[in-house]
């Protein structure tokens, strides 16, 4: 899961932490949304995949066409 999430593996729960970092407000600098255009798709397809194991059904390759979209359309645009 660290290296889906690019977080070091020094961070015990790394899907924790990232949830707990979840943007409330739009953020103003595009330097601290960059992150998130990548890790958070991740997020989403780990959280998907959790879900479908919690529920006994087959984990599907591509699951989802853009995991996620809808907060990455929320942030700025990293520069």
């Amino acid at each position: 899961m660290h290296r889906r999430l690019q977080m070091p593996d020094i961070i015990e729960d790394p899907l924790s932490f990232l949830l707990s970092q979840l943007p409330t407000k739009e953020p103003v600098s595009s330097h601290s949304v960059s992150p998130w255009y990548v890790r958070w798709p991740s997020t989403c397809l780990i959280l998907h995949e959790l879900d479908q194991l919690q529920h006994n059904k087959p984990i599907l390759p591509n699951p989802l066409p853009h995991p996620g979209q809808r907060l990455l359309d929320w942030l700025p645009s990293p520069v």
